[in-house]
Protein backbone atom coordinates (compact mmCIF):
# COMPACT_ATOMS: atom_id res chain seq x y z
CA UNK A 1 0.00 0.00 0.00
CA UNK A 2 1.52 3.45 -1.15
CA UNK A 3 0.91 6.45 1.37
CA UNK A 4 -1.99 9.08 0.30
CA UNK A 5 0.83 11.17 -0.65
CA UNK A 6 2.43 9.17 -3.16
CA UNK A 7 -1.20 8.21 -4.31
CA UNK A 8 -1.81 11.92 -5.24
CA UNK A 9 1.60 12.47 -6.92
CA UNK A 10 1.46 9.67 -8.92
CA UNK A 11 -2.06 9.98 -10.20
CA UNK A 12 -0.93 13.00 -12.39
CA UNK A 13 0.50 10.49 -14.55
CA UNK A 14 -0.48 7.03 -14.97
CA UNK A 15 2.86 5.94 -16.48
CA UNK A 16 4.57 6.11 -12.92
CA UNK A 17 3.29 3.56 -10.09
CA UNK A 18 4.89 5.94 -7.49
CA UNK A 19 6.42 9.14 -8.51
CA UNK A 20 7.54 11.90 -5.86
CA UNK A 21 9.92 15.29 -5.70
CA UNK A 22 12.61 14.98 -3.32
CA UNK A 23 13.90 18.68 -3.63
CA UNK A 24 13.36 20.93 -6.22
CA UNK A 25 16.13 19.22 -8.63
CA UNK A 26 15.31 15.47 -7.77
CA UNK A 27 12.47 13.64 -8.82
CA UNK A 28 12.12 9.47 -7.83
CA UNK A 29 9.49 7.90 -10.68
CA UNK A 30 8.88 4.44 -10.64
CA UNK A 31 7.27 2.82 -13.39
CA UNK A 32 6.33 -0.94 -13.19
CA UNK A 33 5.21 -3.37 -16.28
CA UNK A 34 7.38 -6.56 -18.35
CA UNK A 35 9.92 -4.48 -20.43
CA UNK A 36 8.86 -4.72 -24.43
CA UNK A 37 5.37 -5.89 -23.33
CA UNK A 38 3.75 -2.87 -21.30
CA UNK A 39 7.41 -0.82 -21.01
CA UNK A 40 8.68 1.52 -23.92
CA UNK A 41 11.51 -0.19 -25.01
CA UNK A 42 14.06 2.65 -24.55
CA UNK A 43 12.06 3.02 -20.97
CA UNK A 44 11.23 6.38 -22.13
CA UNK A 45 8.55 7.67 -19.92
CA UNK A 46 8.27 11.23 -21.47
CA UNK A 47 11.39 12.39 -19.60
CA UNK A 48 14.10 10.74 -21.65
CA UNK A 49 16.24 8.13 -20.99
CA UNK A 50 16.20 6.85 -17.39
CA UNK A 51 19.14 7.09 -14.88
CA UNK A 52 18.95 4.20 -13.47
CA UNK A 53 17.26 0.55 -14.17
CA UNK A 54 17.07 -1.14 -10.96
CA UNK A 55 15.92 -4.94 -10.78
CA UNK A 56 15.95 -7.02 -7.40
CA UNK A 57 16.10 -10.83 -7.22
CA UNK A 58 16.32 -10.30 -11.16
CA UNK A 59 18.06 -13.63 -12.33
CA UNK A 60 19.34 -12.36 -15.59
CA UNK A 61 20.85 -15.27 -16.20
CA UNK A 62 18.10 -17.52 -15.97
CA UNK A 63 15.65 -15.71 -17.97
CA UNK A 64 15.73 -14.72 -21.51
CA UNK A 65 13.57 -12.05 -21.26
CA UNK A 66 16.32 -9.71 -19.66
CA UNK A 67 18.84 -10.03 -22.80
CA UNK A 68 17.07 -7.03 -24.27
CA UNK A 69 17.65 -4.63 -20.74
CA UNK A 70 21.59 -6.31 -21.13
CA UNK A 71 21.48 -5.34 -24.61
CA UNK A 72 19.85 -1.84 -23.97
CA UNK A 73 22.92 -1.06 -20.88
CA UNK A 74 25.23 -2.23 -23.39
CA UNK A 75 24.08 0.08 -26.17
CA UNK A 76 23.57 3.05 -23.01
CA UNK A 77 27.17 3.31 -21.13
CA UNK A 78 25.48 6.23 -19.54
CA UNK A 79 22.66 4.37 -18.01
CA UNK A 80 23.64 2.87 -14.76
CA UNK A 81 22.01 -1.31 -13.98
CA UNK A 82 21.06 -2.11 -10.25
CA UNK A 83 20.77 -5.50 -9.94
CA UNK A 84 20.21 -7.92 -7.10
CA UNK A 85 20.39 -11.89 -6.90
CA UNK A 86 19.40 -14.45 -4.52
CA UNK A 87 23.06 -16.30 -4.23
CA UNK A 88 26.76 -15.65 -5.19
CA UNK A 89 26.86 -17.97 -8.04
CA UNK A 90 23.76 -16.72 -9.61
CA UNK A 91 24.98 -13.39 -9.05
CA UNK A 92 28.92 -13.84 -10.55
CA UNK A 93 26.62 -15.30 -14.00
CA UNK A 94 24.25 -12.60 -14.23
CA UNK A 95 27.35 -9.97 -13.36
CA UNK A 96 29.39 -11.38 -15.84
CA UNK A 97 26.82 -10.20 -18.31
CA UNK A 98 28.00 -6.87 -17.81
CA UNK A 99 31.13 -7.38 -18.35
CA UNK A 100 34.91 -8.11 -15.82
CA UNK A 101 34.34 -4.73 -14.36
CA UNK A 102 30.49 -5.34 -13.38
CA UNK A 103 31.40 -9.04 -12.29
CA UNK A 104 34.07 -6.78 -9.87
CA UNK A 105 31.18 -5.06 -8.22
CA UNK A 106 29.54 -8.06 -7.26
CA UNK A 107 29.32 -7.92 -3.38
CA UNK A 108 26.92 -9.22 -0.61
CA UNK A 109 24.26 -6.50 -0.04
CA UNK A 110 24.10 -4.99 3.36
CA UNK A 111 20.42 -4.69 3.12
CA UNK A 112 19.81 -8.18 2.41
CA UNK A 113 17.04 -10.39 4.18
CA UNK A 114 18.72 -11.17 7.53
CA UNK A 115 17.37 -14.89 7.26
CA UNK A 116 18.95 -17.43 4.66
CA UNK A 117 16.20 -18.86 2.59
CA UNK A 118 15.60 -22.85 2.74
CA UNK A 119 16.72 -24.05 -0.81
CA UNK A 120 16.76 -28.22 -0.86
CA UNK A 121 18.08 -28.34 -4.59
CA UNK A 122 21.51 -26.86 -4.10
CA UNK A 123 23.69 -26.69 -1.10
CA UNK A 124 24.36 -22.64 -1.61
CA UNK A 125 23.54 -19.81 0.96
CA UNK A 126 20.57 -18.05 -0.67
CA UNK A 127 19.11 -14.45 0.54
CA UNK A 128 16.60 -12.57 -0.72
CA UNK A 129 18.60 -9.57 -2.41
CA UNK A 130 21.59 -10.96 -0.80
CA UNK A 131 24.02 -9.85 -3.55
CA UNK A 132 23.94 -6.36 -5.93
CA UNK A 133 25.87 -6.08 -8.66
CA UNK A 134 26.29 -2.81 -11.19
CA UNK A 135 26.06 -2.41 -15.11
CA UNK A 136 27.86 0.83 -16.55
CA UNK A 137 29.20 2.22 -12.84
CA UNK A 138 29.44 5.96 -12.93
CA UNK A 139 32.56 7.94 -11.35
CA UNK A 140 32.29 9.58 -8.43
CA UNK A 141 32.83 13.55 -8.84
CA UNK A 142 34.16 14.68 -6.04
Amino acid sequence: MLPDKCKESASDDARFALKERLTDNLRVGVVAGTYGDSLDPNFDVGSGPPDVVMALNAGLFAYPSWRTVVTYLHDHPNVVGVFTDYNEYSGVNCASLGGPKSRESLEMNPFRQPRAMPVYSMNLPQFSNGFFYVFNEQEDID
